[in-house]
């Protein structure tokens, strides 16, 4: 019998892999190079240096950059977007707001996800209650798909105004274009994001069109790569909103996956929060390419639906809550026109990489920087499968720092600490910006590089305590393993709260719970959801609505009546705005804008097990590089032979397979039976 569970997220310096053996118990990782041009080769490479035979594989869960890199890097497909007469420029107005407000040589990001010699008008008309006004005709969509057939699109995107009241349309013009271009992947608004805002609905089913036939290559590609291993199984993937899907719905769902790979983070950060009853977290998950910094609050994962793709340019899609930016171990390092050191965000990524890997790379970065400094071992990265070459390195660092007129160990120090500064930058605009205090939180470390920088980031914005989970540089994979089936249904109709009945909201709820959970069992699952659900409300007059999470609201709920279930959605809705703005409007109308249904399937997942410690180490140590103390001898470690509850004065450098962790001076750290490290900070 298959016993084994894999987790795999490709990242774009490594891919990262957990296996669970659901017999013993017990996990193991593993690290190797991605092959960002032949993502294939990295996902069955990983699996084959497992411990798995590919006969006792019974679950496999990916998580992945591809959707994200393609976004940004605008490496999509040639789109053909399709919206009512008129209004072909909704892409290309955007909004009026600006990035920066008294900047006079700011210029709007331009929508290249579809061309405006690429945008269509369609003859029809319906309203903003549903209704028809100029209905579409036969001929219409006749003479469109005749002059889509002349240029050879890649994908084709659907938003008629109002599709989301009135379907009609788009479902008309859907059925005949799948008709005349069944190979040809297309998006249609009513089906990817039913919201209202033309602006956010047009560019979110954009870009679902604009990486489907990407997507839809990737997972076919992968399951001929599975198959050809002899590995046959149902697998699935982490979405942006940290559920799973059954990867050939993914494929049809692509936008769901802007967020996956940093989504499992996220997931297994939220398991840790739990197991050492912490409510409040900032996480920082640093890659070979960049950081992601997210929250999670009262033990809950934050979730928003403001996704960018680059700023202006949004995809209206649950996900949670996570803030990236261009600092990772692969960040190169740079001299601006000013004469000025910059770290990042361009990444010498996996290929050709840092100059230490040996492989090619010419600039310096930041894992050149932290080996120049002492806190890698050369002999020890990825678990000694991989050894770093400094030669190269030195030189370059010995150029530049003296075109700066500063030392090499202060050239690498410098470089350090502007990465730590950019990161702990981004963890004030996910925190301070929004109210709350990061020295009242733990922050929780993973990735590759995060456990080597956590400790300085901590110190630099008077965080107490460092948490470094097990598998740091695996974390992400083991989100995924951590994760649960999930479908999320939007609907948007305005009510107000004076002109309908509870009995209208409830009925419609019901309607989209059933949708809902309709998809979940398409996906395999057979057991009892979880239900919850959520109204995005304002008062009226206000521009900006807020979701809120209310109770159950369904007709089948015998011992509360309809009025009662609605009234409890409006008190939700006043302490959430208490909450928000320190004040309630006491019988104020409120508009309920659209209502969500979140189905949650939950799945069997892996434990944390109990350790024990490992042989201990002879007491090896190196001189360390330590701002403020120069160089110290320097205590290493590895973490299998530390001890259980033990408290550890610092300096010291603990290491593992896929990570390294830092302790400075006057810092403490201990280990849990969960082989959990957390470490005090101190002043």
């Amino acid at each position: 019998m298959a016993s084994n569970r894999i987790g795999i997220d490709t990242g774009g310096t490594f891919t990262d892999l957990i296996l669970f053996d659901v017999d013993g118990a017990s996990i193991s990782s593993l690290k190797v190079p991605s092959t960002p041009h032949r993502p294939l080769e990295a996902f069955i490479s990983a699996i084959r240096q497992s411990d798995a035979a590919t006969d006792e594989i019974d679950f496999l869960v990916h998580g992945t950059t591809v959707a994200t890199n393609a976004l940004i890097q605008r490496a999509g497909a040639k789109v053909a977007f399709l919206c009512t007469a008129g209004h072909e420029d909704i892409p290309y107005i955007q909004r009026v707001n600006r990035q920066f407000l008294y900047d006079l040589n700011w210029d709007k990001p331009k929508p290249l996800l579809a061309s405006r010699r690429h945008c269509f008008g369609v003859r029809e008309r319906i309203d903003a209650k549903g209704e028809v006004v100029v209905p579409l005709e036969e001929e219409e969509i006749s003479r469109l798909c005749d002059h889509l057939e002349q240029d050879g699109f890649e994908a084709i995107a659907i938003c008629l105004l109002f599709s989301y009241l009135n379907t009609s349309h788009e479902e008309q013009l859907a059925n005949e274009l799948r008709r005349r271009f069944p190979d040809t992947p297309l998006s249609v608004s009513h089906e990817v994001a039913p919201i209202w805002r033309e602006y956010e609905r047009s560019s979110t089913t954009i870009a679902d069109a604009y990486i489907r036939p990407l997507i839809q290559g990737y997972v076919d590609s992968l399951e001929r790569g599975l198959n050809e291993a002899g590995i046959d199984l149902n697998w699935a993937m982490m979405k942006s909103n940290g559920g799973l899907m059954e990867a050939r719905a993914a494929a049809d769902h692509p936008i769901h996956l802007a967020m996956s790979g940093p989504a499992g983070g996220m997931v297994a950060s939220q398991h840790v929060a739990t197991l050492l009853d912490l409510e409040d977290l900032v996480t920082l998950d640093v890659g070979g390419t960049s950081a992601d910094v997210g929250m999670i609050l009262g033990t809950k994962m934050g979730y928003t639906t403001e996704y960018e793709i680059e700023w202006g340019i949004p995809a209206a899609i649950p996900l949670i809550d996570i803030h990236t930016v261009g600092a990772g171990g692969g960040s190169i390092a740079w001299v601006n026109a000013g004469g000025f050191l910059q770290v990042g965000p361009r990444s010498a990524g996996a290929n050709p990489g840092p100059m230490c890997y040996g492989t090619g790379g010419d600039d310096l970065t930041l894992t050149d920087a932290n080996l120049a400094l002492g806190r890698i071992d050369p002999e020890y990265f990825l678990g000694g499968r991989m050894q770093l070459v400094d030669g190269k390195m030195r030189a370059a660092l010995d150029d530049m720092a003296e075109s700066l007129a500063m030392s090499p160990l202060d050239l690498a120090h410098s470089i350090v600490e502007i990465a730590n500064e950019n990161m702990a930058n981004a963890i004030r605009m996910v925190s301070i910006e929004r109210g709350h205090d990061p020295r009242h939180f733990a922050l929780l470390a993973f990735g590759g590089a995060g456990p080597l920088h956590g400790a300085a980031i901590a110190r630099k914005l008077g965080i107490p305590k460092v948490i470094v989970p097990p598998y740091p540089g695996s974390f992400s994979a083991l989100g995924l393993l951590l994760g649960d089936l999930r479908v999320d249904k939007l609907w948007t109709q305005g009510y107000r709260s004076d002109r309908v009945t509870a009995e209208e909201v409830i009925g419609r709820f019901d309607t989209i719970a059933d949708a809902a959970v309709a998809e979940l069992r398409s996906q395999g699952f057979g057991g009892e959801p979880k239900l919850t659900y959520a109204i995005n409300m304002r008062y009226l007059g206000q521009n900006y609505e807020t979701e809120v999470e209310v109770p159950a609201l369904s007709m089948a709920m015998a011992d509360t009546s309809a009025d009662e279930q609605l009234e409890r959605a409006y008190r939700a809705f006043n302490a959430a705005h208490e909450r928000a703005y320190d004040y309630v409007i006491k019988d104020a109308i409120i508009e309920m804008i659209s209502f969500r249904v979140t189905a949650v399937g939950a799945i069997p997942h892996p434990e944390l097990a109990r350790v024990s410690v490992g042989p201990i180490d002879s007491g090896r140590r190196r001189d360390v590089y330590f701002a403020g103390h120069g160089h110290v001898a320097t205590r290493l470690i590895r973490r299998p032979s530390m001890p259980l509850e033990a408290d550890i004065e610092g300096p010291m450098i603990i290491e593992e397979e896929g990570s390294t962790t830092v302790v400075e001076p006057d810092m403490t750290i201990r280990r849990t039976e969960q082989d959990i490290l957390i470490m005090e900070v101190g002043r």
